[in-house]
């Protein structure tokens, strides 16, 4: 992972590969004994890619199979933005659907969130990144997490979040929803849950809502082009304003 910029590093975080459960590991079980019955490398119109899971020993496709995404990484770096602090930079090209890298950090439940939150303003704290999944199932890539926490909003992305089964436990990976350049900066949306004063999105987006955490049912989706089945429930960036925890 490359650094680029006049800053010589971001600021400090532990480097993790994988999740770091601080709450009961919850395995899925849904997909134990399915898989594909592709004769050869999987492709779109693969049964496991349908459902957003990687394909297992359960399958009977190759070791040439393309639905095991989350294997390789594509190639980036960190590069210090005019607006937006630090982002992420594709050093490749990237095509639309294909895996960039896996959104990881520390698991933790909503009281644990709470308390780090109370903690966090105590400090005087501004930045953290939570990112909310399910009930009690929220990655906090604050203190330990990979490149991705880095990655920008925008209000007209490049990629997205989604959430995928991988030998039964939930993993959530940033796609390319479109071809992305080698150059082009990564961004995502973060469908912003905002609890106090609103905060200018500063994405510059010809499709910009104006403020992050701003509602989707102010814009069309047929402006925003896309259809709403396309942003998942599950997936919200989170931030407490000091205003609202006092």
């Amino acid at each position: 992972m490359e650094i680029s910029g006049n800053d010589i590093e971001p600021p400090p975080f532990i480097h993790i590969r994988r999740n770091i459960f601080l709450v009961k590991k919850k395995r899925d079980d849904i997909d134990d004994g399915v898989g594909c019955s592709c004769k050869e490398s999987c492709q779109e119109n693969c049964e496991c890619r349908a459902q957003t899971m990687s394909c297992s020993k359960s399958c009977v496709c190759n070791e040439r199979c393309g639905n095991k995404p989350f294997r390789r990484e594509k190639k980036y770096k960190l590069v210090k933005t005019l607006a937006c602090g630090w982002g992420v930079q594709s050093c490749e090209r990237i095509s639309r659907g294909e895996f960039i890298v896996e959104y990881v950090g520390e698991v933790i439940n909503e009281a644990m969130c709470e308390e780090r939150l109370w903690t966090m303003k105590e400090r005087g704290d501004h930045n953290f990144y939570m990112c909310e999944i399910g009930k009690d199932f929220i990655i906090d890539a604050t203190f330990k997490g990979n490149a991705s926490r880095f990655v920008n909003h925008s209000c007209d992305p490049n990629c997205i979040l989604q959430k995928w089964r991988v030998d039964g436990e939930i993993r959530i990976g940033i796609f390319a929803i479109r071809d992305i350049k080698d150059g082009e900066p990564l961004t995502y949306d973060y469908r912003f849950v905002q609890f106090g004063p609103s905060v200018k999105c500063q994405c510059g987006s010809r499709l910009c809502r104006g403020n992050l955490g701003e509602s989707y049912q102010q814009k069309s989706t047929k402006q925003l082009g896309f259809k709403s089945t396309d942003i998942p429930a599950w997936g919200e960036k989170h931030r407490r304003s000091q205003k609202s925890i006092d």
